[in-house]
């Protein structure tokens, strides 16, 4: 028979069952515990896994108005390069030559425009010389000119007065007033005189075909005047020449340097379109840059999930591929519009078929810390932004 307990005493409930009861409660509570956590959790933070690694400073560059064979890429993808460094070059030869013919043509053009410089010059000081002596010779020439001519009329004035003296000795003679030697005196004066005007009127029209030659200098000179504005186009019309020749040379240098293509940005190289011995084409791609301290955080957020999210909220950022790698920002900008609006594909809504779907607005999101040089634009992970 079964002892009888106590009266007056509880019966005991097995130990399994109120340690049983006791994990469920602690397990209830926990739940409850994670629960209001996560609820906290989730108002005190905007959460999503929409996240995108994006850049502004992905920069595709390529050769500028040169073309050619692609000799020299000094770069593969991944490489870090600086500001100003060759990444890759084409065979310069071509442009090479033209700036060594061009230079040959500009120094050319300056040596004639030097050279006919010096002419004109010496045209306008010999017209200037050659003018004033033959002006000069003209003066003289007419000086001696009328200085014959008076001795010309002084001597007619002579022989008029013995033409005169002869008649009147010839009639005195008559009457034997006279002797015969005096008239024949007379005579030979005369003759004597008249020969004197003829040498001095011949020497005044020698004097005159001088002057006639002259004259002729002195148009010779003027001519040669006409030479100095002749020159001066042609001076004119060679230094357009160099002006141009100057211009296509800084163009070819130009081509020249370009034939080098060098970094513009300090960073890395994302992709590689072309290699050694492709044929290169001006603007064509040939590499594409980018700067890792210039990436960015894009994310989605659902339009639900928007309230408290403000400018300048500090964000907690995980990168899927960096799961050890810690990352922090802060809300740069909330954009304008979803990320539906822009899509290659718009719903079209427009017979009246609808069906609600959240729509999710994209959050830039700049990088304060973290080692972003670990960063890759397209690379996926989630944020965590603080509601203010």
């Amino acid at each position: 028979m079964e002892e009888e307990q106590p009266k007056g005493k509880p019966k005991r409930k097995p130990a399994g069952k109120t340690v049983a009861a006791t994990v469920m409660v602690i397990g209830v509570l926990a739940l409850l515990f994670m629960a209001v956590r996560f609820i906290r959790y989730r108002m005190a933070y905007a959460v999503t896994d929409a996240v995108f690694v994006r850049t502004d400073s992905l920069v595709t560059i390529g050769f500028d108005r040169v073309n050619g064979r692609l000799a020299v890429m000094n770069k593969k993808e991944g490489d870090a390069v600086r500001r100003g460094e060759v990444l890759a070059a084409i065979d310069p030869a071509v442009y090479r030559l033209r700036v060594k013919r061009l230079t040959a043509e500009l120094a050319e053009a300056r040596q004639d425009k030097e050279g006919l410089g010096i002419l004109l010059d010496r045209l306008r000081q010999e017209t200037k010389l050659n003018e004033a002596i033959a002006a000069g010779r003209i003066e003289e020439l007419s000086r001696q000119r009328a200085s014959l001519l008076a001795q010309a009329e002084a001597i007619q004035a002579e022989i008029e007065q013995l033409a005169r003296d002869r008649k009147r000795l010839e009639t005195l003679y008559k009457v034997k007033a006279v002797s015969r030697t005096r008239a024949e005196t007379i005579d030979t004066d005369l003759v004597s005189k008249q020969k004197m005007k003829k040498s001095v009127e011949e020497q005044a029209r020698a004097v005159e075909a001088s002057m006639a030659t002259a004259g002729n200098r002195v148009k010779l000179a003027r001519t040669g005047r006409l030479r100095i504005p002749e020159t001066e186009k042609k001076i004119q019309a060679l230094a357009d020449k160099i002006k141009g020749l100057a211009a296509a040379l800084a163009t070819a240098q130009n081509d020249l340097g370009n034939c080098e293509l060098k970094s513009p940005i300090n960073g890395r190289v994302a992709k590689r379109f072309l290699t050694v011995g492709s044929i290169v084409s001006p603007k064509k791609a040939v590499l594409s840059l980018i700067d890792p301290r210039d990436v960015y955080i894009v994310a989605l957020l659902e339009e639900g999930k928007l309230h408290g999210v403000e400018r300048g909220a500090a964000v907690n950022i995980s990168i899927d591929a960096y799961p050890d790698q810690k990352f922090r920002g802060r809300v740069e900008d909330i954009l304008p519009a979803t990320a539906a609006t822009f899509a290659l594909a718009p719903r079209d809504i427009s017979a009246g078929e609808f069906t609600k779907v959240a729509q999710r607005i994209p959050v830039r999101i700049s990088i304060t810390s973290g080692d972003t040089s670990l960063l890759r634009v397209g690379l996926g992970g989630e944020v965590e932004i603080k509601r203010q």
